[in-house]
């Protein structure tokens, strides 16, 4: 082990690719706000089926369990 010697940080020079372009980025500021703006004015999520037809199919699912028990043990 050499005490003399301290090692330093490496530096890098790195620039990200596309944040040079200064006309892009006001467009895209632009386009954000747009996209949030439309965004949060439809946060309706809707179901793949509604809840009535879910609740019916739970109650024949049950129907049918209940039946298949009910005579299978004849």
């Amino acid at each position: 082990m050499k005490l003399g010697k301290s090692s330093k940080n490496r530096t890098f020079n790195y620039q990200p690719r596309f944040s040079g372009d200064a006309n892009s980025t006001s467009t895209d500021k632009d386009f954000v706000s747009k996209w949030k703006e439309a965004q949060g004015s439809s946060r309706k999520v809707k179901s793949a089926l509604p809840l009535s037809i879910l609740v019916i199919l739970l109650v024949l699912l049950l129907i049918g369990i209940y039946y298949l028990n009910t005579f299978s043990n004849n």
